[in-house]
């Protein structure tokens, strides 16, 4: 069934905003063409920006831009549940992570927010704006925490970017269970001075992801992706899910990751 969508901008641009009804109003997106034109075999990232931003916050801008510039591929993001357009975009961002805890908390809305990605997703594979067989997910932080349902509902996802989230907030039955039925290979950042989440907490997340295919990897600091190497990896990771040219990446660890069989750093 085709789905309607409200363009802002041209799908040619370099970016652009486009929304997608759904049952309770309509689904925020922005998208990032590749550096090459877009089409029927351009590789699509999915995402996710972080609990106290919005889709186009200059933070997920940057990380989008990032992504584009070093894998090739194209970018998909849509807001979260109560973020950017579907909130309150003009709150600082230490007022709008306690905003977001309270709705993680209390009624995160995991469902209908996985039903929201995959339907956007159904969209863009079906204006021919990216390849149905490579498609990514990049999801630190909130991205886990609704990345780890949607990659388990997901089948078209080949790989995931994972992280920067535990079982310190609650939810944990849910996220358990998803975790466990998922199977998309997966690369889990933790951050050992993360002043969010614990160290047990994440970890125990890790290791209920289902996934034959799956590592964990510890970088020093806070909560954020600011340690040498980090963004590095996670950038060479979706790269080799999304089987792209070596010579698109600056840099190229992806073939050891799927012998790490899981194992810390």
């Amino acid at each position: 069934m085709k789905i309607d969508l409200k363009l802002e901008g041209q799908s040619t641009d370099a970016r652009f905003d486009f929304s997608v009804p759904c049952d309770d109003g309509v689904v925020p997106a922005t998208f990032w063409n590749a550096r090459v034109p877009a089409g029927a075999n351009t590789p699509v990232t999915l995402l996710q920006h972080g609990g106290p931003f919005h889709k186009r916050h200059e933070r997920t801008d940057w990380l989008a831009a990032q992504i584009v510039e070093r894998t090739g591929s194209a970018v998909l993001l849509i807001d979260g549940p109560i973020h950017g357009r579907r909130g309150d975009a003009d709150r600082d961002v230490m007022e709008m992570l306690g905003v977001f805890e309270r709705h993680w908390r209390t009624s995160p809305g995991i469902e209908r927010y996985v039903s929201d990605w995959r339907t956007v997703l159904d969209v863009v594979l079906e204006q021919g704006w990216a390849d149905p067989n490579r498609v990514a997910w990049f999801g630190m932080s909130m991205g886990t925490a609704y990345g780890i349902p949607l990659c388990a509902a997901e089948p078209r996802i080949k790989g995931a970017v994972l992280g920067m989230w535990g079982l310190d907030w609650g939810q944990n039955d849910a996220l358990l269970h998803d975790a466990r039925i998922m199977r998309t290979p997966a690369l889990f950042q933790i951050k050992s001075e993360d002043e969010i989440f614990s160290t047990d907490g994440q970890r125990a997340l890790f290791d209920a992801i289902g996934s034959p295919n799956k590592c964990l990897h510890t970088f020093a600091g806070g909560h954020s992706l600011t340690a040498p190497g980090q963004l590095d990896e996670l950038l060479d990771f979706i790269a080799h899910a999304l089987a792209l040219d070596g010579d698109t990446v600056t840099r190229s660890r992806s073939a050891d990751f799927a012998r790490t069989g899981g194992q810390d750093e």
